[in-house]
């Protein structure tokens, strides 16, 4: 068995010797948690490839200037044509993947009889909000890479996170 490697190191190795596998493993690693993300989002299956794609593209044009935070200039890049492309379409953007959200509900400890009133009270939330939970609590994303991803503060996240938690328990 061999240790999976970090996003930063594979990035390291790409932008360094131009090596292509680790750019694979990178995608691999990212492009499948991506999707569900936009998904999650509200951004049906088709489209989530395509801008998965153009996501893609577009790091690979800057990811070496700055190989730092490679998987947060990554869902910047994601949400950002995500939000051109609903503007440009005028549709809504709202959570609508179950999945992702028994996940939250799963992590937080919901009972079934509270998960109906969680789904529209996450539904409820500013854009904004909803993509930090859906990064920090359902993708797994640190403070850190969910901060450099909104282009907010770390400090702003953390107090976002708890004060989001504790809006929907409160209302639970």
């Amino acid at each position: 068995m061999y240790a999976v490697a970090e996003p930063n190191q594979l990035i390291r190795q790409y932008c360094e010797s131009n090596d292509h596998k680790a750019f694979s493993d990178f995608y691999r690693q990212q492009a499948d948690r991506l999707w569900r993300f936009l998904v999650a989002r509200g951004c049906d299956p088709e489209t989530a490839y395509d801008l998965i794609s153009e996501a893609f593209l577009r790091f690979t044009q800057n990811v070496c200037k700055d190989p730092s935070s490679p998987v947060a200039l990554l869902y910047r890049i994601a949400i950002n044509l995500h939000i051109d492309h609903y503007r440009h379409e005028k549709i809504a953007r709202t959570v609508s993947d179950p999945d992702c959200l028994e996940e939250i509900e799963e992590k937080q400890g919901i009972t079934v009889d509270e998960k109906e009133r969680l789904r529209r009270l996450i539904g409820t939330l500013k854009d904004d909000e909803q993509n930090l939970l859906l990064m920090r609590y359902w993708i797994g994303l640190t403070h850190k890479e969910v901060a450099q991803a909104l282009d907010i503060p770390e400090g702003t996240v953390r107090r976002q996170s708890a004060e989001l938690l504790k809006k929907l328990a409160d209302q639970i």
